[in-house]
């Protein structure tokens, strides 16, 4: 036996339990905020502990199978499985809070995907399951039942596909004009890496029925270090998502916006008054200040802060702050040239040089050092 394939494949087999397990025994607060991600935990756990014991049989009971075929069902039903899996997983990190609608067609895809394998389980029963080394094969078989449930499996798989980037398209869109209406500073809480391990999840899915249709000892050492790039990768990253989501979510928290309340409000004072008191006292230069902080310091709501920033400033909170500290800074460079970036950074209440620049040259188009000189 090869001694990479031997090492990568014990490597998985190590990690999938040591990861599943460490998923199954991680200590959550039993509160209603992270429900969803409690349960998607478990079934991650489930899922990693089952790769590893798949694995295991696999590489000691030498199942490995190097012949050609097309839309075998064992690969459309892993990797069908792992997108389902992986891709409700990480859009449960975009909504921590319940979300009925993705729970939804979690459970109606879950009962398709079962209900291919017991149809699949009874028809083998009774039919021989044709071998589709090539196209050819494909074409001679293709009224044969369980060609058609495999080329109907594949289809429905190519829908999940497009149907989970279409629902992660809009969970990312929504994540961000919360974490963009709350925080001042969106680095650390962008959960940029979910964007990544989305789309791998959909790739490796692919690779897994691709590389059957040319398997080689090569092609399978190739995939096998992917999976173990990727399991760990993400493992590690999910593990690490309940550190921060203490900070998240207040963003969530945010009640429904209600344009009567708010019309209300605005006839019984004016935003003026609240925007000069934030730009006479530089309210926005705090360090990391969010929106319920600087509500707080008006002595006004939350969405009714939200809903005049948004309304008047016709922008969201991040960026109308960001607007207002880049004004800032430009004020500080040009009254005092001979103080370094690092130091405007600190003044306007950047928490870090890099936001500062990052920030500064997306609403300056140029960068802090550039636009000084």
């Amino acid at each position: 036996m090869d001694f990479y394939y031997l090492f990568i494949n014990l490597t998985l087999i190590i990690s999938g339990y040591i990861f599943g397990l460490i998923l199954f025994a991680i200590p959550l607060p039993d509160i209603n905020f992270l429900k969803s991600y409690i349960n998607s935990s478990k079934i991650l756990a489930v899922s990693y502990i089952l790769l590893a014991i798949i694995n295991t049989s696999v590489l000691f009971l030498g199942l490995t199978d190097y012949q050609p075929e097309y839309l075998k069902f064992s690969g459309l039903l892993i990797s069908s499985t792992q997108s389902l899996i992986f891709s409700f997983t990480i859009i449960t990190l975009l909504n921590p809070q319940q979300n009925i609608k993705a729970n939804t067609i979690f459970k109606i895809h879950s009962f398709i995907v079962l209900l291919f394998l017991l149809v699949y389980v009874l028809l083998y029963l009774f039919l021989n399951d044709p071998i589709l080394n090539s196209l050819p094969d494909l074409k001679q078989n293709i009224l044969n039942p369980l060609s058609i449930l495999r080329v109907t499996f594949f289809a429905f798989y190519l829908y999940q596909i497009l149907h989970y980037c279409v629902i992660f398209s809009k969970s990312l869109g929504k994540y961000n004009i919360s974490i963009d209406n709350y925080f001042s500073e969106t680095g650390k809480v962008k959960l940029k890496w979910v964007k990544v391990a989305f789309f791998s999840a959909l790739i490796i899915g692919l690779m897994a029925i691709i590389f059957q249709t040319w398997p080689s000892i090569m092609s399978d050492n190739i995939f096998t270090t992917i999976l173990v790039i990727f399991y760990t990768v993400f493992a590690i990253n999910f593990i690490n998502y309940k550190k921060i989501y203490h900070i998240i979510e207040p963003a969530f928290a945010t009640t429904q916006h209600n344009g009567i309340e708010f019309e209300k409000t605005l006839k019984k004072t004016s935003w003026d008054l609240y925007k000069q008191k934030i730009l006479l006292n530089k309210i926005y230069l705090k360090e990391g200040i969010t929106l319920i902080e600087m509500a707080q310091s008006l002595n006004v709501g939350r969405t009714t802060l939200s809903n005049f920033i948004n309304k008047e400033e016709n922008q969201n909170f991040n960026n109308w702050i960001n607007q207002l500290r880049i004004s800032e800074a430009k004020n500080l460079m040009t009254t005092n040239p001979a103080f370094p970036i690092s130091y405007i950074a600190m003044k306007t209440g950047y928490s870090e040089q890099s936001n500062f620049s990052r920030e500064f040259k997306q609403v300056t188009g140029e960068t802090p050092s550039a636009w000084r000189k």
